[in-house]
């Protein structure tokens, strides 16, 4: 089942419990109407169906967007967000850390990634432009969009990790794969770790990762 289909089917199952009691105690109310109750109890019915599915629609979404603890449980093995470290060798043969942050919801996966120099000045930062779990194979992929902080060009690159997990059913601890841009189609390799479930704040995150990675 996918994040998403056990979203709906716990709001379906929620919306199935309500109802039961708002009928049982509307029902004797109109009966009480007399014949044209045959057209308000159907009426009713789906009126309430439809407001209260999509009441506990947005309320979920809402708690599991601030509340981790629901978003992991409901994203299973495809949970990614927080704050991601790594480490890479460029074509340069030069090290650089890099902090990207996942921001994810039931339905979509945004990365936004900075990488650093041996100084702490930026090296490069990227966003991504769409992105895609095999929840299966425990492979992100996704692609990106890069500003250098070099020759301060732009260019588009493909990102492929796979997951490090304990177990099929459990979100990773690590991701290890590679980045390549278009512009070279020189493939980077990095590995990385989350260090938080939480988006932090870019200089704690970077200062993190030089103890960490």
């Amino acid at each position: 089942m996918t994040p998403e289909h056990k979203f709906h089917s716990y709001v379906t199952t929620l919306t199935i419990m309500v109802m039961y009691f708002i009928i049982s105690e509307l029902v004797p109310i109109i009966d009480g109407v007399g014949d044209s109750s045959m057209y308000l109890k159907p009426l009713v019915s789906v009126l309430s169906a439809f407001g209260l599915y999509g009441l506990f629609a947005k309320v979920m979404n809402g708690i599991a967007c601030n509340w981790n603890w629901l978003k992991r449980h409901l994203l299973g093995p495809t949970y990614l967000n927080g704050t991601w470290v790594g480490r890479f060798i460029n074509s340069q043969n030069e090290e650089k850390i890099t902090v990207e942050f996942f921001e994810q919801t039931m339905s979509s996966l945004t990365i936004r990634g900075e990488a650093f120099n041996s100084d702490g000045s930026t090296y490069a930062q990227w966003t991504s432009i769409a992105a895609s779990i095999n929840e299966r194979n425990g492979v992100l992929t996704y692609t990106y969009t890069c500003d250098s902080h070099i020759d301060y060009s732009t260019f588009q690159g493909i990102g492929v990790f796979s997951f490090e997990r304990k177990s099929a059913h459990l979100p990773p601890t690590f991701i290890k794969g590679y980045s390549a841009d278009i512009n070279d189609g020189v493939r980077t390799e990095n590995r990385e770790k989350r260090i938080s479930e939480k988006l932090l704040e870019l200089h704690e995150a970077y200062e993190l990762a030089r103890q960490n990675v």
